[in-house]
């Protein structure tokens, strides 16, 4: 049963926050908009032996607070209801806007313990979450971050899918790999390659060596240097058969290009296999062009040699 009535701020209980889900927290947002509009939407309480608990709300508690109000309208339970039971009704109480992924993080944690596999994947469904066990693991480790990490997520600087990397790596190694998907202002893309890379590097012991580099790129001040070092260092060691071969690559290329011939090799050389264009104005200029080739031609298939 829920009865709507005015409440003694100082009679709620900040510290119990066993249901909220809210984040960030939103309180400075809420000051403005309750001095103008008043109370919108009562918080929702639940009368429980601790006192009043907040279940839905708490950021409107807190503007209510720092505005220096003494009572607040609330709609409060008087029921009593299992703690999988009050999650739900948190939940519920929410959804009248997005939950971001932090949200979601949040409160699939808490009612984790509380599900069944069948629940699990409910739960999943009604969060507009894919049903699948990296995203159970994704929510959990997005739990455990910090406040400046949940932000980047937030934010858009990180990317939500890098992060069930994180059993794969020390802890050091797997914060020093985000920080450079940061640093860097990698794309979505790019973070997945990094951790790819690291990964295979971990599993062939040249993951101290490859993070060595790589940090050392971040005392160039220039943003577009620093992205061309790193572009420099992750191809070197994803593509070690590419960067011994680069500088004779360039001068394959040179060398053709003086004759009107473009010579397009596949990107990183994985694969033998060359794509040859001709610039000509003249019948006679494309006999020079293919006769040029036929002398010199062994010299494009020379960089896949030894």
């Amino acid at each position: 049963m829920k009865i709507y009535k005015e409440v003694p701020l100082s009679s709620i209980n900040l510290q119990k926050t066993n249901y909220l889900h809210s984040y960030p927290e939103r309180t400075s947002l809420l000051i403005k908009s309750i001095k103008e509009f008043g109370i919108l939407q009562p918080p929702l309480l639940l009368d429980a032996e601790e006192g009043l608990i907040i279940l839905c709300g708490e950021g409107r508690v807190k503007a209510s607070l720092n505005l220096g109000l003494e009572t607040i309208p609330c709609l409060v339970l008087k029921d009593r209801y299992p703690d999988k039971e009050l999650h739900f009704i948190s939940l519920h109480s929410n959804l009248f806007r997005p939950l971001n992924l932090i949200e979601k993080s949040i409160f699939f944690t808490k009612v984790y313990p509380y599900l069944t596999k069948e629940e699990i994947d409910k739960v999943l469904k009604i969060l507009n979450l894919p049903i699948h066990q990296n995203i159970i693991k994704i929510l959990f480790i997005i739990n455990k971050l910090n406040d400046d990490y949940k932000k980047f997520i937030l934010n858009e600087k990180l990317n939500p899918q890098i992060l069930k990397y994180y059993d794969y790596f020390t802890e050091e190694d797997f914060f020093s790999l985000l920080n450079l998907c940061v640093n860097l202002s990698l794309s979505f893309s790019e973070q997945r390659e990094l951790f790819e890379l690291a990964n295979d590097l971990k599993k062939l012991g040249k993951l101290e060596e490859f993070l060595k580099e790589i940090s050392g790129v971040l005392i160039f001040e220039d943003f577009n240097k620093r992205k061309r070092a790193y572009k420099e260092i992750f191809i070197s060691f994803r593509f070690p058969f590419y960067s011994q071969k680069w500088e004779k690559v360039q001068e394959i290329k040179n060398f053709f290009s003086h004759k009107g011939i473009d010579v397009q090799y596949v990107p990183y050389l994985e694969e033998r296999e060359v794509e040859i264009r001709l610039k000509t104005d003249s019948l006679e200029d494309f006999e020079e062009c293919v006769n040029f080739l036929k002398d010199h031609g062994r010299k494009i298939f020379a960089v896949f040699e030894g």
